[in-house]
């Protein structure tokens, strides 16, 4: 009896490791054709196949900072300034308490977000936009808000300089971009949905920023985390024909600290040591450096679980920018 007890209880134990083995993991990312989605789809399948945790891209209208704070989701990304924004409660959460159960899992790469006209567009840069329309009001994702006042100021503009066209999100300002509702619209770089507009209105160039030092620090006054880097043209980057100055700031990777240290360790190892796959799933993560997975940023914490893995590879304190 005590040896059928024995092993009905070994079985139970079996059962439950097997449940949480075969748990479904989500990576929160705006809608199918941004930027974020084709980031999550790659890193999911990368997770899924080479770190033995089956994840899934859970799509929606706003930041992956909410889904993730309320544990809803595993996983997301964001631009670094708004993750410390949140987690301060700070910029465009002001007066909401800190979130303080956000870690961060890795840089991802710098994100690349320009603004865009059409390639015949008299508009040469991001001063020739006052007096046109352009997006604005981002109810549903506020950081990109941020973004756009933040290249603005570079420019030594402000919204009121423009006419702001209100709109949800960034895949809907593409779409009132192609229906002929604003002048200029921002997205990241290499993500899909700039196929789409080029497809519907014709091809697109990018706009260069204001490299001068006073101008610069106009647009970091915006954003603190933001630093100047010169995009070269590449193939996979259409809308830039020369080099292109631009203020720019990182795409992180977060989760909350429920997470366990176990699975942090396996997604962070799978991504290090994966990048060939991820590449070949999304190009966008040609910019992804896994030699700079551990940045140091101002009142970020990240998880266990990445930072025993950054340890062993050498990464550990985090680099300096």
């Amino acid at each position: 009896m005590h040896r059928r007890r024995l092993w009905t209880a070994l079985a139970a134990v079996a059962l439950c490791g097997n449940a949480a083995h075969a748990q479904t993991l989500t990576v929160a990312t705006t809608q199918p054709g941004s930027l974020t989605h084709s980031l999550g789809s790659a890193v999911a399948k990368v997770a899924t196949e080479f770190a033995g945790i089956r994840t899934v891209v859970q799509p929606q209208g706003g930041s992956s900072l909410l889904p993730i704070s309320a544990k809803i989701s595993e996983f997301g990304f964001s631009n670094s300034f708004d993750v410390v924004f949140y987690t301060s409660g700070t910029g465009e959460y002001e007066g909401r308490p800190p979130q303080k159960n956000i870690r961060v899992v890795a840089r991802i790469f710098p994100n690349l977000s320009p603004m865009y006209v059409r390639a015949n567009s008299p508009i040469r840069s991001v001063k020739d936009l006052k007096g046109k329309r352009i997006p604005g009001g981002f109810a549903a994702q506020k950081s990109l808000l941020q973004s756009y006042k933040m290249q603005l100021a570079n420019a030594g503009l402000s919204y009121d300089d423009v006419t702001a066209v209100l709109t949800p999100n960034v895949v809907k300002s593409a779409d009132d971009f192609i229906a002929g509702k604003v002048d200029s619209f921002t997205f990241g770089l290499g993500a899909g949905k700039l196929k789409e507009v080029a497809a519907a209105v014709g091809p697109l160039r990018a706009l260069p920023m204001d490299t001068d030092p006073a101008a610069i620090a106009r647009a970091q006054a915006v954003l603190p985390t933001s630093y100047m880097l010169v995009v070269k043209p590449h193939p996979a980057f259409p809308e830039v024909q020369q080099d292109l100055p631009m203020l720019v700031y990182d795409f992180t990777m977060q989760t909350h600290d429920a997470v366990a240290d176990d699975v942090v360790y396996r997604v962070v190892k799978a991504l290090h040591e994966r990048h060939k796959e991820l590449v070949a799933i999304f190009a966008g993560l040609r910019r992804f450096d896994p030699k700079e997975m551990a940045i140091k940023y101002e009142s970020l914490e990240y998880h266990p679980g990445a930072i025993k893995f950054y340890k062993e590879i050498g990464q550990w304190p985090p680099k300096e920018r």
